[in-house]
Parts: C-alpha cells; sequence; structure tokens
C-alpha cells in the first residue's frame, strides 16, 4: 500500500495528537484523578496507534499501544496515577516527537526502538502502577515473555482445528456441495494472529483480502463484524472456497504480517439433524451478521456505514467547516491579489495621465475596483492568519521541565493564545518566544529561599501575553523575577572589552540593557544546557527584525522584567507613503510613521555634532536621506523641510525628503538572493505607471 500520499495528512494530525497529549498530561499532573482527562488520553493515544500502524511506522505503533494499555488500565480504576508516571509519560512524548522529526526529515522514523521506556510502561502494568527501573522492567519482560511463548505453542495446537466449531444453514451447504461439483475446493481455515499485533482487526481485514484474491468466503467465526470490533481472541476461523490448492491459500495468509499461523484442511459438509440445523437457521436469522454467500471482507464496509452514525455527538455541527490548504496555495493566490492591486495602481495612473479624471463614469469604476481589491486582499489575509496558539501551545511543558531542572518553582500563565498572525510569521515566532522564556526562567526568576527572603511569593510566576494593537501584534513576556541588574550587564561589558569605562558612565541604562543582544553576550556565571553561551536573545532580535518587528526591554531592577516584541500583521501588502528624494522614489511604512512636520532650516540645532530638531517637548535627531542614499537633492535649501517623523519603540527620527506624494497601497516583493541589500532597504515595490520604487525601513534608519 502506497502511504505517501497520506504522509502531510498524517504529519499534521499526528502534531495535534501529541500536542494534545503534552496539554492533557500536563493537566493530570495537577488533576490525577479527573476521568474526562484521563479518557481524551486514551484516545489520543489510540489515534496515534491506528495511524501509525496504517502508515506502517511499527516503533510508534507499539509505544503508543503500550501508553493506552496503562491508561486502559487507570480507566479501569486497577491502578492510579502517581507522579513517577507523570515523567515516564512526557519521556514518551519526547520519543514519539523524535519519531515525528524523523519522518518529517527521512519519511522513516529511525531505528530507536526505545525498549527501556517499553520495558517501564509494561513493569507499570505488571505492577498494578509502579514504576520501576528500565532494569529491572527488562528482566520481568524476559520472564513473562517465556510463559506467553509457550503458552502460545500449547494455545496454537489446540486450536488447530477450530473451523470444525463452525456451523452453516442450508444455502451454505448447498453453496459448498455446488463448489464441488463445479471443481472447485471447500477449505476449513484457523488463522492465529501473533500475540504481540497491536492492530488484530486490521491483520484480519488483510487476511480477508488476500483471500479474496483466490476464491469466496462463505463464513466466518466470529462473525465480520465482531472481528471489525476486535471482539475476538487471536484466532478466527472461515469457511472458504477456491479453485486455488491448500499450499496456496496458506502462502496468501501468511503474506500478511503478524499472523503466527494458519492451518487449512478440506471441508466436508457434515449432514446432521434436522433440528439442529433449524437452531442453528433460527439464530442466523435472529442476528444476521454474515449475509449468505458475501465474502466476509466485503461486509465489514457495509457494517461499517451501518454503525458509523451512531456515536455523533448531539449538538455538533454536521458539516467539518475546516480545510487543511498547502501554504503554497496561500502564497499564490496572495500573488495574484498583489497583481490585482499593481493593476489597478496603474489603472489610477493611467487615467490620470491622459487626463480622464472628469470623466465620472471611468472614476466610478476604478473606485468599485479599489473596493473590491481591498476587500479581497483583507479576505485573502484572513485566511493566511493563524492563532499563535500553535506555537505558545508547547510553552507549559517547557516551563514544566526547566522547573524541574533548575530546582525553581514556577508557573508559566498565559493570554491572548488567539490573536491570529500572518502564518508565515507564526512560523518564525516559536524560537525568540522560547528564548525569552527560558531567559525569564534561568536569569529572572530567583530561587525559592531568596524569594521567599525578599517577601515573595515561593513560587516565581512567567507571564506570556498576545494581544493586537492597531496594524501590530504585540507579544509580552514578563516575570516577577529581580529584574536585570544593570551594574552586572556593564561591569561584563567592560570586562569582555564591548565597551570602556569611559563610554559606560555615559551610557543610559536603556542602552546597557541593549547590549545583552549582542552576539556571544551572557552574564550566566557558568555555561548549563539552559544558557551561559550567550545564544539567545542576539537571536531574538535578528529573527524579530527580519520579520520587520522590534523588541523593546523594560525593567524594574527586584520586581522584575518585561520583554516586548511588536510585530506586523502581515509581511505583503501595506499602507505606505510615497516620498521622493532626488529623483527617485521611495515607501515608507505607515505604521511607523508619527506626523509629518515642516521645518525652517533655522529650527534646525547641532547636539554633539549631530542635527536635531526640537518638538513639543521632544529632542528629535534628523536624518537627511539623500544622504544616506547617496542621492543629490532636489529641494531648496532655503525654504522649509519636509520632515517625516518615525518612531521605533521609545526612539525618534526625522527623515528629511524632497517631496510627499501621498499615501497608497503597495506590494512588498523581496529583492531576491542575488542582490546585496542594505537593511535600511525591506524589499521594492511596482507603482502604478511600472516603475520600481524601494520601500524604506524606519526601524533600520533609526
Amino acid at each position: 500500500m502506497d502511504t505517501s500520499q497520506y504522509l502531510d495528512i498524517f504529519l499534521d494530525e499526528t502534531k495535534e495528537h501529541l500536542q494534545n497529549l503534552s496539554d492533557q498530561i500536563m493537566d493530570l499532573e495537577q488533576n490525577p484523578e479527573n476521568m474526562d482527562t484521563i479518557n481524551e488520553i486514551f484516545r489520543a493515544a489510540h489515534s496515534l496507534k491506528g495511524m501509525a500502524g496504517t502508515m506502517g511506522y511499527k516503533r510508534m505503533q507499539t509505544l503508543t499501544h503500550d501508553m493506552e494499555n496503562v491508561f486502559s488500565e487507570v480507566r479501569n480504576g486497577t491502578f492510579k496515577v502517581m507522579p513517577d508516571m507523570i515523567d515516564v509519560l512526557f519521556k514518551c512524548l519526547d520519543a514519539l516527537e523524535e519519531y515525528l522529526a524523523n519522518i518529517q526529515q527521512t519519511t522513516e522514523e529511525g531505528t530507536n526502538d526505545n525498549e527501556d521506556l517499553i520495558a517501564i510502561l509494561n513493569g507499570i502494568l505488571k505492577n498494578n502502577g509502579q514504576v520501576k527501573s528500565a532494569g529491572e522492567a527488562k528482566a520481568e519482560a524476559v520472564t513473562e515473555q517465556e510463559k506467553a511463548t509457550a503458552q502460545q505453542a500449547s494455545a496454537s495446537g489446540d486450536n488447530k482445528e477450530k473451523w470444525r466449531d463452525i456451523k452453516i444453514n442450508d444455502t451454505e451447504k448447498m453453496l459448498i456441495e455446488k463448489a464441488h461439483t463445479e471443481g472447485l475446493n471447500a477449505y476449513g481455515i484457523t488463522v492465529y494472529v501473533e500475540e504481540s499485533c497491536v492492530l488484530k482487526a486490521a491483520r484480519a481485514f488483510l487476511v480477508f483480502k488476500a483471500l479474496e484474491k483466490l476464491g469466496e468466503i462463505i463464513v466466518s467465526c466470529p462473525t465480520a463484524q465482531d472481528i471489525e470490533d476486535e471482539k475476538f481472541e487471536l484466532t478466527f476461523s472461515l469457511i472458504f472456497i477456491s479453485g486455488s490448492t491448500k499450499e496456496e491459500v496458506k502462502a496468501a495468509i501468511k503474506s500478511v504480517s503478524e499472523i503466527h499461523e494458519a492451518y487449512c484442511d478440506e471441508y466436508v459438509v457434515e449432514t446432521s439433524a434436522p433440528e439442529k440445523e433449524a437452531t442453528v437457521t433460527e439464530k442466523e436469522e435472529e442476528k444476521p451478521a454474515v449475509p449468505v454467500a458475501t465474502p466476509a471482507a466485503k461486509q465489514a464496509p457495509a457494517a461499517e456505514a451501518n454503525t458509523k452514525p451512531a456515536p455523533k455527538a448531539a449538538g455538533k455541527p454536521v458539516v467539518n467547516r475546516t480545510v487543511r490548504v498547502d501554504i503554497e496555495k496561500l502564497d499564490n493566490l496572495m500573488n495574484l491579489v498583489s497583481e490585482l492591486i499593481i493593476a489597478k495602481n496603474s489603472l489610477v495612473s493611467a487615467t490620470a495621465a491622459e487626463g480622464k479624471s472628469d470623466n465620472g463614469a471611468v472614476n466610478e469604476q476604478i473606485e468599485y475596483l479599489e473596493s473590491v481589491t481591498t476587500n479581497l486582499h483583507e479576505s485573502v489575509m484572513k485566511v493566511r492568519m493563524v492563532p499563535i496558539e500553535s506555537v505558545v501551545a508547547k510553552f507549559p511543558r517547557m516551563i514544566r521541565d526547566l522547573s524541574k531542572k533548575l530546582g525553581k518553582k514556577m508557573e508559566l500563565y498565559m493570554t491572548g493564545e488567539d490573536t491570529e498572525l500572518d502564518r508565515t510569521v507564526v512560523d518564525e515566532i516559536g524560537d525568540p518566544l522560547m528564548h525569552m522564556l527560558r531567559n525569564s526562567a534561568d536569569h529572572g526568576l530567583e530561587p525559592n529561599d531568596v524569594r521567599v527572603a525578599n517577601g515573595k511569593p515561593e513560587v516565581g510566576s512567567i507571564y506570556l501575553d498576545a494581544y493586537q494593537d492597531g496594524n501590530n501584534v504585540v507579544i509580552e513576556v514578563r516575570d516577577d523575577g529581580a529584574g536585570i541588574n544593570v551594574e552586572a550587564v556593564k561591569n561584563k561589558a567592560i570586562e569582555r572589552g564591548t565597551i570602556t569605562a569611559e563610554q559606560a558612565e555615559n551610557m543610559t541604562d536603556k542602552e546597557i540593557i541593549d547590549l545583552l543582544f549582542l552576539p556571544s553576550f551572557s552574564t550566566a556565571k557558568k555555561v548549563s544546557d539552559v544558557s551561559g553561551r550567550g545564544v539567545g536573545l542576539d537571536v531574538v532580535k535578528s529573527k524579530i527584525e527580519s520579520l520587520s518587528g522590534e523588541v523593546e526591554v523594560k525593567n524594574r531592577f527586584g520586581e522584575g522584567s518585561s520583554w516586548i516584541i511588536r510585530l506586523p500583521l502581515t509581511l505583503a501588502i501595506i499602507q505606505a507613503l510615497m516620498v521622493v528624494v532626488g529623483d527617485e522614489k521611495y515607501a515608507i511604512a505607515l505604521g511607523s510613521i508619527q506626523t509629518i512636520e515642516d521645518v525652517a532650516p533655522e529650527e534646525i540645532k547641532l547636539v554633539q555634532a549631530k542635527e536635531v530638531i526640537h518638538i513639543r517637548g521632544t529632542v528629535i535627531p534628523i536624518i537627511r536621506l539623500n544622504e544616506v542614499l547617496d542621492i543629490e537633492s532636489k529641494a531648496d535649501e532655503n525654504k522649509s523641510l519636509t520632515v517625516i517623523i518615525v518612531k521605533k519603540g521609545d526612539k525618534q527620527a526625522g527623515l528629511v525628503v524632497d517631496e510627499l506624494i501621498g499615501q497608497q497601497e503597495v506590494v512588498i516583493k523581496s529583492m531576491g538572493k542575488y542582490i546585496k541589500v542594505p537593511k535600511i532597504i525591506s524589499g521594492a515595490t511596482i507603482l502604478g505607471d511600472g516603475e520600481v520604487a524601494l520601500i524604506l525601513d524606519a526601524n533600520a534608519l533609526i
């Protein structure tokens, strides 16, 4: 069976199930007797087992099967959930995630059998919930296996001719006799499934399929429905009509994996008393599980069709209202919308150039087209938006593990998980957020005894809040720890030679805190597997800035710190202000613009040899774009300057331009890998007249 076409669906659904398992096991740690949580874990493990088995991932299937067995006993009340068991379950999750990562990279699950984990899970079952070490569990397992092998050998001998117990009715007897007259063979078959088999029903179904190619199944025991529901032990029997030999029939059955043995012999119709036959016929009429002369394998879908509608929960919608769409298809759709917006801009330019601006009908149609393209753009953007929940859902587990590793008590509180961001942004922010949370856990929160001595609660709190603010999404990571020790950062920077003692004297607290974002800068006393290598905050800064976002730090020494990430909702189409510098047109994103000012030349002052202006009580440095971009300005030096005030976090700057064109919706096009582009240019756009205009990044300019 070619399963490659289902691989993407398998990966998506497995990620969802693993995340669900992680969340539920976290809940279980807090409420070990919550039956709803236990049932949910059992269902998720059962689903994963079935999916892995279908795709042929045996190791994954075996591990989830053993997890399912443990929760089956917990559900039945055989034993309760212990703290040690939670740790084992999390190790199982890590192993499953390792399998998933391998499958994602190579389509194979790898060679790690996780024997220790499987032995521990089986040990939990045998010892009524008590967790034993891998060594002890393995020793017990060897003894049990020897017993099981002996029992299996004995049982398979006893069940060799179990097919003789099948009772047939008149119609089935007639079919067998007719087969004999046509030179066909009737066989009694008993199939023995391996005891370690995880999906017995699936193996039985494959046996039915294999036999169907050689002939016709007359009757099965248990019935097809019972086999489908796994209501049988390790054996099932059939009466089968075929023109093939006994050896060919056995070979077809044994071609199915996890079949321990198959016994096949000639089936001879025995004449029996009419009363007995009548009794059997009555029973058949009462429960017509196997329709007469229909291959059992073909009955399974019919039975499935009859049983499927039953489990529908009341009040749930009948139709699933979501569809999985490949991100590439959405990218193509976005590109088409982008082209439509460019075409609309061209139409506006063309009508203006030809002097048809007084043509009311044309203008009306252009306005209508503008309205449609804007709505279409918004709709496509909404399709691309996904909740950040998919990224932040894994963090409670990470904080739990850090709490144990660092020996600190801590809790993570999250709000705004349903805040939506563009899919491309969501895929990229996982690492920055992880580094910030690890930073809060390791550097931010004090040890428990220090917290108590300082009059704080023993358990430290870390908060992750997300919310929308205009055209931006803000994600804030804060803690109630010690805050950033600015003096310690300053001393470390001087020690490393990053700054001189003289420079340090003139630096503000904010400038010193910004040093933390430098590569390989760390204040940790020793390197651990949590932090200390100085890799983390530099990753946060570079990644966020590559997404046209910004990072801001607010520090309250002794009380905690806040790390604020501000990201644009979309990276594809933006509202921009078009400006002219020299002979060139440029676009500046509207989101970063505060105000536009007319400034007289005499209002420009010098501070530390840099030009600044004083507006409404604020001193703002100015940046002459013609100098930065190396373009000759066409503006009259004696006239007022046009200054665009832009903002990045707490910082402001005034960009001096020659003239303004106006606001326009522009499509951001990447410059590609072949052109070395400075950081101040975030991309390019195609204007209505076909010209290419560069988009300036206000963050990089500041």
